[in-house]
């Protein structure tokens, strides 16, 4: 089934350290935006931006090409959904954790494995991302 575009969906930056190899989550919420670019077929604008009221943080434009990046859920992160937005042809990693609440954990909850599951929202952005981006040469 076709993704319509634009596709919004609530997710915030998260700060990695290549030195620890470890991710830390920035407070600000905030809301990605995948669209068609003006540029043509096969581009896209990949779009991070602060909502709320905390429009002092800068937002980030990522300019796509099909088939060039992945989606990826980070497993080894137990104290949140936390995906990686990668591009193959440069290694470039931009991380973002899931806002929206996964139904499983409540704000008091402690247990990893209900922190890091996925909501039924979460796999169908995953998909919906995943054939957005796929140049149909790995189906």
């Amino acid at each position: 089934m076709p993704v319509t575009l634009p596709l919004k969906f609530n997710a915030g930056k998260v700060l990695y350290d290549e030195d620890t190899n470890e991710c830390t989550p920035a407070q600000t919420p905030g809301e990605i935006i995948i669209e068609h670019s003006p540029e043509g077929e096969g581009c896209y604008s990949f779009t991070w931006r602060p909502r709320g009221k905390d429009q002092n943080v800068e937002g980030d434009e990522l300019f796509v090409f099909q088939g060039d990046v992945v989606w990826k859920k980070i497993n080894s992160c137990k104290s949140g959904r936390v995906y990686m937005f990668a591009f193959l042809s440069s290694g470039a990693k931009h991380f973002f954790w899931m806002q929206d609440p996964n139904g499983f954990a409540t704000e008091d909850t402690d247990d990893e494995a209900l922190l890091s599951k996925d909501s039924p929202r979460d796999l169908e952005l995953a998909a919906m991302i995943k054939e957005v981006f796929s140049d149909g040469q790995d189906e």
